[in-house]
């Protein structure tokens, strides 16, 4: 086990040796997976470690999996799922856009060209993962992956939107940029 759990007040804390520290609270519902000796969330409950939830891979594969398995994308400032659309706020999105210009610029020779541009164009989309990495010790923003997750199956993600553009620029407004542009701890 490469991993060691540490208790909170609220949270619990998770540091991976040689890896990303995860913060995380059990009591929303997050269960742990354990895979190569590490530790990773389950955000959608299925008991496998799937690419999205697999802080070892390069963001790109990440947000490639996530969408292609939930079925969301992102056209400019819209946001598009299966059963809906969500356009989002110009003021977050204009903060994603400058937040995230940042973050392609530290990776400019860690990444190939098409990764950039994809990762540019699914900006939102990639933040929304980043936030559920944290290591800030809330533990908070994990339980939003999973009402987004549930709420885009349901059909009524609309109605959740303003507690997650809230949780967006607070996220983009207290970030670290390190941990915000990290794209994988590991080779």
């Amino acid at each position: 086990m490469k991993w060691k759990l540490t208790h909170k007040h609220e949270h619990d804390i998770i540091e991976n040796e040689g890896g990303k520290t995860l913060s995380y609270n059990p009591n929303l519902g997050i269960q742990i997976i354990e895979q190569d000796g590490f530790a990773f969330k389950d955000l959608n409950q299925s008991g496998e470690l799937e690419p999205f939830e697999d802080w070892r891979l390069p963001l790109t594969k990440r947000v490639m999996d996530f969408t292609n398995r939930f079925v969301l994308w992102q056209e400019e400032d819209q946001l598009f799922y299966r059963k809906g659309r969500i356009a989002i706020p110009k003021e977050v999105y204009a903060e994603i856009r400058q937040h995230g210009e940042e973050t392609m610029q530290l990776h400019n020779g860690d990444m190939v060209e098409e990764d950039l541009e994809y990762l540019k164009k699914n900006d939102l989309i990639a933040v929304l993962l980043l936030m559920f990495d944290n290591d800030r010790n809330t533990g908070k923003e994990d339980y939003l992956l999973q009402l987004i997750i549930h709420s885009m199956e349901l059909g009524v993600l609309e109605n959740i939107m303003y507690s997650i553009w809230e949780a967006v620029r607070k996220f983009l407004q207290n970030r670290d940029l390190q941990q915000f542009s990290m794209i994988s701890t590991l080779p």
